[in-house]
């Protein structure tokens, strides 16, 4: 697959892509060494989709509230699938190119040019000067700040935890999302003002090797 965004443009044809992509994924949780808990959260967007996207499709007696339903499902869908597909599918090593191309997802081109394993870890400043957000922007601790990333990284894989008590072990905060450029936002729902958030990072290659964990960060969500 050349096209470097997998996700289909139409609803159509996006509705029949995710079906096949989640069907494929169920057969080979076990297999492919994927967490229940982030699957059941991906397929609980699903369920919210296939229903607002069949009232929307019955053109008839569809409402302009149908549509916007839709839209939105979709886009909430997507931002579950994204992080999905980066954290399970195109870096996973018990994933095949082939699997992939089942799972119309973009194959990586290969060469036989040996990636290295990262060997540093990633700093960080967070600025959490905008209400209700956190800027991360993120650099190689050997790189004297330079936002280049070391030779070979796909991205900074970034973990998290909001409030509740302080973390001892990277192994406490969740994964966030692969950001492939600095600086990443999170945003913030008004709620979770005032609350601590916990964060943890490592650099992550084109082959789904990571390198050493951070020191896991902290920053108050401003309100």
């Amino acid at each position: 697959m050349t096209n470097t965004d997998f996700i289909p443009r139409s609803d159509a044809d996006f509705n029949e892509w995710q079906d096949s992509l989640i069907k494929i994924v169920e057969l080979n949780l076990v297999i492919w060494g994927i967490l229940q808990d982030d699957f059941t959260n991906v397929k609980s967007k699903q369920s919210i989709w296939i229903t607002k996207y069949s009232n929307a499709s019955n053109k008839q007696n569809r409402t302009s509230a149908d549509v916007t339903a839709k839209d939105d499902a979709r886009e909430d869908y997507v931002k579950a699938i994204r992080p999905f597909v980066a954290q399970w599918l195109s870096f996973n090593n018990k994933v095949t190119d082939s699997d992939r191309n089942r799972m119309g997802l973009t194959v990586r081109v290969t060469t036989r040019t040996a990636v290295p394993v990262p060997t540093t870890s990633v700093e960080v400043s967070i600025d959490f000067s905008v209400l209700l957000q956190h800027i991360i922007h993120f650099y190689d601790k050997e790189s004297s700040g330079s936002k280049a990333k070391p030779e070979g990284v796909h991205g900074c894989e970034i973990y998290m935890k909001v409030d509740g008590d302080t973390p001892v072990k990277n192994s406490e905060l969740s994964y966030l999302t692969t950001c492939t450029a600095t600086p990443y936002v999170v945003e913030f729902d008004r709620e979770q003002a005032g609350k601590r958030v916990w964060y943890s990072f490592r650099w992550a290659n084109t082959h789904g090797e990571t390198g050493p964990w951070s020191v896991i960060y902290s920053a108050i969500i401003a309100g």
